[in-house]
């Protein structure tokens, strides 16, 4: 036999709890969407650095790059995060 239950609450803990899982739902389309990809220049500037100083990150491995050259979000967040 399958009980049914009344909850009794106040609105504002009705709307901290909608708030909260939005909030969660966001989230997890935010880590479902692939990394965003920037170029050299992009990322030189986002950086506020030189363009060859971040071709030579590249090519020494310090930021990671696909093989078409470009740099995901994630990899930027990895070099800032050393």
């Amino acid at each position: 036999m399958s009980e049914t239950a009344i909850i009794v609450t106040q609105k504002e803990n009705i709307k901290e709890i909608l708030k909260a899982a939005m909030i969660e739902i966001e989230k997890e389309k935010e880590d479902n969407r692939p990394d965003k990809l920037y170029t050299i220049n992009q990322v030189a500037k986002r950086l506020g650095r030189a363009h060859e100083t971040i071709s030579k990150l590249v090519k020494r491995g310090v930021i990671r790059s696909t093989k078409d050259g470009l740099i995901t979000e994630s990899a930027i967040n990895d070099y800032l995060g050393q």
